[in-house]
């Protein structure tokens, strides 16, 4: 009797202890994304104040851009992670909240992210998100990223909550914002791409009039080679001195005809 007793007793602690793991488990999925939202507000308004101020350095660009992409892909990872977990009812409501939320970032603080991507220095952003690792999506606009964060929040949400509907209102302004920042982001590889088009003209143009010089060099004559010419002697018939001076003689010593 007491082993059914002690038996019975360790199957409910068991069954206990698995339900509060699973609920501090999706509670703590739930509340990481909020946090980290809730810190992404926090850190675009300061860095909105620096835009309005004048004093957003490069610096300060280049390591808001690691620090909000690293931010966002923690927000990515964490959704699919909860995707695991049963959500309790008031989870599910926190989630769709959240979703809306990290739309509002994004169409609020579109232009902040913008004057962010501007500012940055690239170069250093990829070796320092290279450095961290992670699934970072380097090489897009800040923006963009964001617009995928949402993607993949809003894609949890749909597989943990059956009765959710998407905001249409917002839907649309995210599409505004996402169309508005590829024509950008298009527009200006289209201007780098015929600047380097050019610089690569002038190049191969200057190796063909290199080529050309040389070329000339080489099947011209040097002037050396050319005879010079005598001013003195051209178009005149040449004497031989010895013949002049025996001529001179000659008259010297013949006498004068005398009449």
């Amino acid at each position: 009797m007491n082993k059914f007793i002690i038996g019975g007793i360790v199957i409910a602690a068991l069954v206990i202890g698995w339900f509060l793991l699973t609920a501090t488990s999706t509670a703590d999925y739930v509340a990481a994304i909020d946090i980290e939202i809730s810190a992404l507000e926090t850190e675009l308004n300061e860095i909105q104040e620096q835009v309005l101020a004048g004093s957003l350095t490069e610096e300060a660009a280049t390591r808001a851009k690691i620090s909000i992409v690293t931010r966002l892909d923690a927000i990515s990872n964490t959704a699919t992670a909860s995707e695991a977990t049963q959500l309790t009812p008031a989870q599910r409501v926190q989630l769709v909240e959240v979703l809306e939320r990290l739309k509002n970032v994004l169409i609020t603080y579109q232009g902040t992210l913008n004057n962010v991507e501007n500012a940055v220095n690239e170069t250093n952003v990829q070796a320092e998100l290279a450095r961290r690792g992670g699934s970072y999506n380097r090489s897009r606009h800040l923006n963009l990223i964001v617009a995928d964060t949402i993607e993949d929040l809003e894609s949890t949400v749909a597989d943990s909550v059956q009765e959710f509907e998407s905001n249409p209102e917002l839907d649309g302004q995210i599409d505004v914002v996402v169309d508005e920042t590829e024509a950008q982001v298009e527009a200006e590889a289209a201007i780098e791409a015929e600047a380097q088009a050019a610089v690569d003209a002038d190049q191969a143009e200057g190796g063909t009039e290199e080529t050309t010089t040389e070329e000339v060099a080489e099947t011209t004559p040097d002037e050396e080679e050319t005879p010079e010419e005598n001013p003195a002697t051209d178009g005149e018939p040449t004497t031989d001195p010895l013949v002049e001076l025996e001529a001179a003689v000659e008259t010297e010593a013949t006498p004068a005809t005398t009449n």
